[in-house]
Order: C-alpha cells, then structure tokens, then sequence
C-alpha cells in the first residue's frame, strides 16, 4: 500500500468523509459546499464554537405542534395564547417572517408546513391544517387569512382549508391577487406585500 493509498484509507481520512456526507445531509448543502464547511470546521476553532452554539439553541428550542411556530423547550406558546382576532396562515416560516418584517401583520399566526402537492407526495394530512381547525374550534368568531401564494399548490391549499372550515363560526379571507403568480412573502418588497393584506377579501 502506497503513500496515497494509506492516506485515503485513514481513520482521519474517513473521519473527514463522514463529516462532509453529515453535512450534504443538510438542505441546499452540495458536496462541494459540505467539503469547505468540513474542513472550516477542522482548521478552525470558531467554527466549533459555532457548530456548539448551534447545537444549544436547537435543544432550547421546539416547533409547536398546534400552530407549527418555534417556542422555547418545554414552555407554553406564545403565538399560540396570542388574543387576536386574526390568525394569520402562511405556508412556511420564512413567509412568516418576511410578513414580521415588513410590518404588514400583528397577531397570530399558523405555519402550515408547505403547500398540497401530491406529485412531491406532500397531502393534507403531512399539513398542520386539522391543527389549524382545532385552533378555529376553540376560539369562534375569529378571523383565519390565508396568505398563500397564487400558485396551483396554493389554490389548492385554500380550497381544501375552505372545504375543512366550512362548518365552523370563522371568517375567512385571503391577501389580495396584487402578488406575482406563484410568489410567496418571503421573495416580495415591503409594498407588494403590504397592498396584498390591504386588498384581502373574504371567501366565505
């Protein structure tokens, strides 16, 4: 066994391998991208400390299985307690955020998970959308605004949410059709957004 051979074949060598296939296991990570994260994590020290940060908050912290937003370990929700007339539905957390961001809502909101769509086998049931008719069960009167996309996925999603609460004490609305076909909070300027919230109308 050569040189060559002994190095590829080294604990040290594998120990290397098996960091970078750790982190191509991670979303949007390529091979090349998990190869320079592997080695900054090796050579320097605060990339550990990073890697250990990281660790410690994700043990601190949860997704809360009503409404589908973070909350600190073991407490209650805040979103979740949060008294206001509108629950506010959005696909992702980043649409979430985006909508924090650019002030266009104060309330509650719930985080559904993605949108219907069977060719990626993601149903119904894979959505927080029984959560969100329960959430709509034990507090009647409420507003729910649906603010997905305008997309095929997202047409459907507010049908079957539609369809679900159809025999509950709810009001239901949805952003106005002022966003780009298919486009979601998260990729849109604060004005877009915020004439999308202003122009809701009800669908119920």
């Amino acid at each position: 066994m050569d040189f060559q051979e002994r190095t590829l074949t080294s604990p040290a060598a594998q120990s290397m391998r098996k960091l970078v296939e750790e982190f191509k296991k991670l979303p949007g990570i390529s091979l090349k991208a998990a190869q320079k994260l592997s080695y900054s994590v090796l050579c320097e020290p605060k990339f550990k400390e990073i890697l250990k940060n990281i660790i410690e908050i994700s043990e601190n912290v949860e997704i809360c299985e009503k409404c589908g937003t973070f909350k600190p370990a073991g407490e209650k929700c805040a979103n979740c307690a949060d008294d206001s007339d509108i629950i506010c539905v959005v696909a992702t957390y980043g649409d979430m955020s985006a909508i924090e961001r650019n002030g266009c809502f104060k309330g509650s909101f719930h985080i559904l998970g993605g949108l219907i769509e069977p060719l990626e086998h993601i149903l119904p049931e894979n959505l927080r959308i029984a959560e969100l008719k329960e959430r709509v069960l034990a507090n009647p009167g409420k507003e729910v605004l649906l603010a997905l996309p305008f997309s095929i996925e997202g047409d459907a999603t507010t049908l079957y949410i539609k369809d679900s609460l159809e025999n509950c004490d709810v009001k239901l609305s949805r952003i106005a059709r002022g966003l780009p076909a298919g486009a979601a909070p998260d990729v849109l300027d604060r004005r877009t957004v915020l004439e999308a919230f202003n122009g809701k109308t009800y669908i119920n």
